[in-house]
Formats: C-alpha cells, structure tokens, sequence
C-alpha cells in the first residue's frame, strides 16, 4: 500500500474520530443501563442498536458521498493515487471506522448477556448473528455509496437496509431452533446458528469485493 493510500486511511479515522469516541461510549453506557431492569433493558438495547445503525449512516454520509457534494474527491483523484489505489484506502478506511466501535459495541453486549444474571445466556448466539448482521448491513450501505452517485439514491439505499434490520430482528428471532434455545440457561450453537452467520459472511464479503472489482475499475468515478 502506498504512503498517500496510507494518509487518506488515516485521515478517515481523523476526521470521523468523534463519531467513533462518540458510538463507542454510547454503545456501552447502552449496555451498562441495560442492567437496571426490564423497562432499562428495553431502552438499552434500543439505545445500543440506534447508535451502530447511526453510526454507519453518518459515514455513508460523511464519506464518499460528501467528498463528491464538497468536490474534494476531485482534489483526492488528482494525487498520485489510481481509482482502485483510492477505493481500496478509502474501503479500508470506512471499515476501520466503523468496525473499531462495532467492535466495542459487540464486546458490550456480549459481556451484559454473560454477565447480567437476569439476561439468559441463550441469548448469545442471537445477539451475535446480530451483531454480525449489522456489520453487513454497513457494508451493503458503504458498497451502495461508491456506486449510486446521487444523494437521493444513497438515501434511499440507507433507508431501505435499516429496514431490514428490524425484519432480520423479528425473521431470525422466530426461526424455532434459535428461538426455543433463546430464553435457556447456556448458548446452543446448532447449525441453524453457523447458517445464518455463514450466510452474514457471504453477504458481507460480496459487498466488500464489489467496490474492489466494479468502482475500482471505472473511470467516471466522479
């Protein structure tokens, strides 16, 4: 990786440090609440899922899309940097951004559940598959965001992936071998548990490629 590809990553994490500082202490001043009973419980986790899905829309926001409103993408494309040079540093760096407070926000939940005496440990594999769904779910919104050019389109593309959270939430929660183990005293990881997340990862990984393989290769970038 080149010195410059190295400076824009870098830059990534400057300039959305807060976001990161801010999303990390709120996803685990989220989880700490949650441990001050049920009605706490509930707006905890509605707090701590709020804040990773918002999280990831201020950096489709704040990232390729507003460097082409600002212009500054043209400026960026005009150092000693290729397309592809761009988009894999500019891939990298959104994923560090979000993924250094996902995993934050990952390590709180998952240390509540084990934790917190009134939380059943069968809620493991769920908060996982959870955690891992809205890892991918930024990725499909980042992938979005090198390749539709208007903001509209980036709108509704953020707006459509949130969607589906809430029915990835209620789909995978009713599915009968992870829900009848969900309230139980230990984690059960059966193999409708390594589907899901094995389907998390193929998702996850297409969408990490795409950018790599299609907007890397374009030459109308802007």
């Amino acid at each position: 990786m080149s010195l410059v590809a190295r400076k824009l990553i870098a830059k990534e994490l400057y300039v959305n440090r807060w976001f990161l500082v801010g999303a990390a202490a709120a996803a685990v001043l989220s989880a700490v609440a949650s441990t001050f009973g049920q009605a706490a419980f509930n707006f905890g986790g509605l707090t701590w899922l709020t804040t990773v899905i918002a999280l990831g829309v201020m950096l489709a926001i704040y990232g390729v899309m507003h460097e082409r409103k600002e212009k500054t993408l043209e400026f960026v494309l005009s150092l000693p940097l290729s397309i592809g040079q761009y988009v894999r540093a500019k891939l990298f760096g959104m994923l560090l951004c979000f993924g250094l407070p996902w995993l934050v926000a990952s390590l709180s939940a998952v240390i509540l559940v084990l934790a917190d005496a009134d939380v059943p440990d069968g809620m493991l594999p769920y908060v996982l598959l959870l955690c891992g769904y809205l890892l991918t779910n930024f990725a499909l919104v980042m992938c979005g965001s090198f390749h539709v050019t208007s903001e509209a389109g980036v709108a509704a593309l953020i707006i459509v992936t949130n969607m589906f959270v809430s029915v990835f939430m209620f789909t995978v929660g009713a599915i009968p071998e992870l829900k009848d183990f969900m309230y139980g005293a230990a984690p059960v990881w059966n193999s409708t548990f390594w589907t899901v997340l094995a389907s998390e990862f193929v998702v996850f990984s297409i969408a990490i490629a795409l950018p790599l393989v299609i907007a890397g290769r374009r030459r109308d970038f802007i």
